[in-house]
This record gives structure tokens, sequence and C-alpha cells, in this order.
């Protein structure tokens, strides 16, 4: 959209009281939390966990109200509704109609950031599903979009750790290793971009003696 996603946010965050607009992005993408929680066993997501990521009812209404006072191209308000329907359905486990509405919004939104959500989105569907090489790959399609979105570097670390903590407990040690060093290399991602968040990933980076350099240097005194 020309009048991007993230503008109108801005400004429905400023009605809500949030403090700031890369808040508000956290806002939509944890499920209306302004506090982020690391997670190095969170699975994507789960479906039964709807508050996760994904904007609260209250957050879709001022959005609606912002987008409908806006002197928008009917392309732009299309795209939103869309967008806005697929989290909609996901926030009520519909994920085809999800899938449908976000297949939609990409035909008709142009702003690389707000693509890379709706590739976000469409990665924690197929992970919510189990399907984790799918999930994979629409987080990498929200990278190309995105490279700053830590959200999916970490999604993507949690899909890694889980399947090497899999191959360890079956006892392919080999595969278990070259699984824990991709997690590391995407939390180590992650947490370039968002130093402050991911605490469990950095303490494990750190007794794993994964975490990069750069990372310890950037860190600081944290550890």
């Amino acid at each position: 959209m020309a009048l991007s996603l993230r503008r109108v946010l801005a400004l429905a965050v400023v009605a809500l009281g949030v403090s700031s607009l890369s808040a508000a992005i956290s806002f939509v993408a944890m499920g209306g939390r302004t506090t982020s929680r690391s997670r190095v066993q969170m699975q994507a997501t789960r479906a039964n966990d709807k508050s996760d990521n994904f904007i609260d009812k209250a957050f879709t209404v001022m959005t609606d109200i912002v987008v409908a006072a806006m002197p928008l191209a009917q392309q732009e308000k299309d795209a939103y509704q869309f967008y806005r329907d697929g989290m909609q359905a996901q926030v009520a486990g519909d994920y085809s109609a999800a899938l449908r509405a976000y297949a939609e919004s990409l035909k008709l939104e142009e702003d690389p950031i707000d693509r890379s959500y709706i590739f976000y989105n469409l990665g924690i569907i197929f992970g919510s599903n189990g399907e984790y090489v799918k999930a994979v790959k629409y987080y990498h399609l929200a990278l190309d979009q995105n490279k700053e979105l830590c959200q999916a570097y970490n999604n993507i670390a949690v899909i890694y750790h889980d399947q090497a903590t899999r191959a360890e407990k079956k006892g392919a040690l080999d595969k278990s290793t070259v699984l824990y060093d991709k997690a590391s290399e995407y939390w180590n991602q992650a947490i370039r971009i968002a130093p402050t968040n991911y605490l469990e990933a950095q303490n494990w980076l750190l007794t794993t003696g994964r975490m990069s350099q750069d990372i310890q240097n950037k860190l600081g005194g944290i550890w």
C-alpha cells in the first residue's frame, strides 16, 4: 500500500496508548502485548495459544476506524481488508480461510515490509499445523522482504532446535549437531536485531559455545 500498514498501525497505536511504532509492530506480531518473551521451546506457534501472534479485537477495531477515515486508494483498502480477514480467520483457527485471505492480500500489497508480515503469518500457520518445511519456506520469504524481521529468524531457529532435540533423543548425534548449528545461526541473527529479546536463546547459545563473537561484543557485559 502507498500508505503502509505500519503507518496505519502507528495512528491506531496513538489512540491505544502504545509507546512507539516498533512497539506497535511487536504488538501485532505478539498478540497485543508490548513485551516479548523468549521461547527456546516454543513451536512456531501453537494453535491454542491465540494471544501469541495476532492483534486483539480492540486493535482491529481501531485500525478499521483509521483506515475508513483516511483517503486511501481502493487497492490499499482492499489489501488491508484481506490482511485483516486473514488474521481474524487465523485467530479463529480457520486456516483455510486465512490462507485464502493472505493470498489475496499478497496480490494487492506492494510495500515489502507489509508483505513480510503476511509471509510471516503464513509461516506461523504452517508451523502450527506441523508443516515445518513449508513454515521455514515462508519465514524465508518474509526475510527476503524484510531482513530485520527478528521473529522470523527466531521461529526458524525454534524449528531447527526442536528437530535437533528429537534427533538427539533418537541417538542421531551427527544430525542433531548440524541442526543445533542451524538453530544457532538463526538465533544469532535474531539477537543481532533484538539484543534485549530471546534471553533463553542467548543463554543456550552461551552455554553451548554457539554465540557468535559479534553478538558477544554487541551484548557487552550482559553475560
